[in-house]
Formats: C-alpha cells, structure tokens, sequence
C-alpha cells in the first residue's frame, strides 16, 4: 500500500498537537493504555489513553492499525498496521518527538504484532515472506529511525502474534500456519485451507536458530494467534478456527492453550458457557500484573473468559458486545477492556457484569496494551 507522506505527515502532527491537561501530562505511564481505533467519520488512529477514556496522544493512521509494541525503556509506542499492511508509526505520550512512520520492504508485509527488545535497541515484527510463502521476524533499530537491518526465519507460515520470555534472549511466536498473498482476497484470502500448519516455536533472538517448537497436527482448522507471556514464562496462547477450513464446522477444539519450555502444549478444557463465549475465535488474550490470570476475548461472541494459568480453571465469563481489547488492570486479577463499541470497562475475576469506565465514539480496534506495568 502506498502512503501519501505529506498528507499523512500533516494529518500526524495535527494529531500530535492536540491539547492535553495537565493532570494528563503528569499522568504514571503505568496506568496509561493505547490501541488502534477509527473514528465516526471513518478516519483510523492510535491513541494512548486513560482508563477514563481520556487521550494524552493520539496519531492518524494512513489506514487501520492492529496491535501496539511498548519500549520497555523510554514507553515509546509502535503501532502496526492490520495485515497485509505495510507500515508502522511511533510515538510518544509526552510527545518530546514528532510521530515516525517506516514500512516493511516492497516484499513483505506486517502481520500486526511487534515487540522491543529489553534494552529497547531493537524492534522484532511478525512479517510475511508472501513470495516464498514463509514466515519471518523483521528487526528493525530503534535508535536510526527504525531501519531494517535483518531478519531470521519464524519457522512457520503465517507469524502473528510473539513475546519475548522472561531474560529477553529467547522469542515465542505464535505460527498461525495461514498461508495469504496481497494480491488474492485483499490479502486475506487462506490460500492453504487443506493443510494448515500452526505452531508455537521459540527462536533465540541472537541467532535466529530455533530452539523449540510445538505444532497442532496439520489439517486441521485451528490457527494460533495471539500470546502473553506470564512472569514464570508459561505462555498463554488463543487460537481461531478457520473458516471453510475441514472440521470448521460444528468443531470442539480447545481455544486457549498454555506453555512451558520442554513441556507438551496444555489445552484449557472450555465448558459449553465458555466456548460459547469464545464461538471459535479469540481476539486478545492478556495476563493480569501478578502473573496469575489470564482473559481471553472474543468480539465475535461479545465474551471474555478469565482463568488461572496455573490449573486452567474458569474463574467467570463476562459478556460484552463486541468486546476485543484486552489488558492488565491496576490490581491483580482485574483487566480493562475496549470493544468495538466505544466501550472501556474493567474486569474482575468474580462473577458479576463488567464495571464500565467510559464510553466514546471510537471504534476500539483489536488490541489494547498497557504502557507500563
């Protein structure tokens, strides 16, 4: 996709300039969220928020956004484009920079997802190699305006989500085993229906190399999609079931998977109330401050299902129309969502309906991420 620089660097710093109140600029980084989202009239942009629903930034997107990368040092944000997009913006919630857009190469595309290295040095993508059909993790330097300087194979087709683990030398990539190309079905269209294959591979960051990997057996019609890592490294994993894909219909498969090192993928067994809030596909999954709890969404279902990472075990399900969003909340166990609706609630793992925080005109996009913890 060709982006218009001098219209969109216009409508970027209009954006950057906007007003904020004091108690917004002096505001913790920690209770500060962002996501994508688009307008009433249309237009998309990415936002860092209060739980109120109060914006301290926002930056026009020349299109719509996906998910957002935080640097774990200086709390600069990324956000990249849904796939098959190309580009990716940075900025800040001070605003102390004006708003950076860069693009994966003429042969690639973003699938959405990014994170930081620990010192912040680094930005790794989730991208598509879509002439080769594989998988790749883009690395671009952060501190020379985002210039591609590498990649390494994910060891998969279709990378979508990834996190690093605990010490930050090891990356755990959800695999969705999708095989897309821009130039069928706006890049969307799943070009490999009979025989996907979706997997969870760890890579060592410095090499490339992969260290492990654990794959759903092909031909089913399940794709891996979105992870959080917890504070032991036990990684919390949703997937989808692929439409039109065999066994799609009427299919029973587990949604949420957990994850230790050397150990075999462990399927959340979902009860019918939970798999009815989940209708086959999962949004966003998230990990609450201490580590314990997990939530996953699904905007299709209007539900969210959190459960102990440890044992699996449903805690509640709430409902929420076309709830996606989802993040670690200000105390353990709570988490603040957004919905497709405008909608910012807050969560907790006891039973009762969601608490609602704020309601806006902006349509809230899939992922909302906590800029600190």
């Amino acid at each position: 996709m060709a982006i218009d620089r001098r219209e969109f660097l216009f409508a970027s710093s209009a954006f950057a300039t906007l007003a904020m109140s004091p108690a917004l600029a002096r505001a913790d980084p920690a209770s500060l969220y962002a996501a994508a989202r688009r307008g009433s009239d249309g237009r998309y942009s990415a936002a860092i928020f209060s739980p109120e629903g109060n914006d301290v930034n926002s930056v026009a997107l020349p299109a719509r956004g996906h998910d957002i990368a935080v640097c774990p040092v200086t709390r600069r944000c990324v956000v990249f484009a849904r796939r098959p997009g190309n580009f990716a913006t940075a900025f800040r919630a001070d605003k102390s920079e004006m708003p950076l857009t860069f693009e994966a190469p003429a042969d690639r595309h973003f699938y959405g997802h990014g994170v930081f290295s620990h010192d912040g040095r680094l930005l790794y993508t989730t991208e598509n190699d879509f002439e080769a059909g594989r998988g790749v993790i883009g690395i671009y330097d952060a501190t020379d305006g985002f210039r591609r300087i590498g990649e390494f194979a994910s060891h998969g087709i279709g990378p979508h989500d990834m996190a690093l683990l605990g010490q930050g030398r090891v990356l755990v990539v959800a695999n969705g085993g999708l095989k897309e190309h821009p130039d069928f079905g706006g890049g969307r269209r799943v070009l490999n229906l009979e025989a996907i294959e979706t997997s969870l591979a760890y890579i060592d960051i410095a090499t490339g190399d992969l260290l492990e990997q654990h794959a759903i057996p092909a031909g089913g019609a399940l794709s891996l999609r979105h992870l959080e890592v917890a504070r032991d490294d036990t990684v919390v994993l949703g997937g989808q079931i692929v439409s039109g894909a065999p066994g799609a219909e009427g299919r029973t498969q587990s949604l949420i998977y957990r994850h230790r090192r050397q150990k075999p993928l462990t399927a959340t067994v979902l009860p019918d109330e939970a798999a009815a809030a989940l209708s086959g596909y999962v949004s966003s999954v998230s990990v609450d401050r201490d580590g314990l709890i997990a939530a996953a969404t699904s905007s299709k279902a209007g539900g969210v299902v959190i459960f102990e990472i440890a044992t699996g075990q449903i805690l509640t399900i709430k409902s929420l129309e076309d709830v996606s969003g989802v993040a670690s909340g200000k105390s353990a166990g709570d988490f603040l969502v957004t919905s497709g609706m405008g909608t910012i609630a807050n969560l907790t793992p006891v039973s009762g309906p969601a608490e609602l925080t704020a309601t806006s005109n902006w349509n809230w996009d899939n992922h909302t991420v906590r800029i600190g913890r």
